[in-house]
């Protein structure tokens, strides 16, 4: 009795069925930094969005909405050291700080 219900249970967890795996892929544009000095915050648009150097798209990137978006590098006292106005429709903008 006992090893017909150990082949039973065996035979149930056996019958798994197929499983699908669903990927999607991110097609928004994305925003890589090249440049930004150590010790600076990343905004985009007025939010923090974290170490620049984070995004220097060496793998990471930033993905953004179609659009212009401002992007500005702040010091730790959150005074601006670099501004920019980018335009990002359909790929990857590289922004270079100088």
């Amino acid at each position: 009795m006992r090893k017909i219900v150990l082949a039973a249970a065996l035979a149930l967890a056996a019958c798994v069925g197929p499983t699908t795996t669903l990927r999607t892929v991110d097609t928004r544009p994305a925003l890589a930094i090249a440049g930004a000095p150590s010790g600076t915050v990343l905004f985009v648009d007025g939010a923090a969005v974290g170490d620049p150097g984070s995004y220097d798209g060496q793998p990471n990137i930033l993905r953004v909405e179609p659009g212009t978006h401002l992007v500005e590098l702040r010091d730790h006292r959150g005074a601006v050291v670099f501004s920019q106005r980018v335009f990002v429709e359909s790929e990857l903008k590289t922004v270079k700080v100088h």
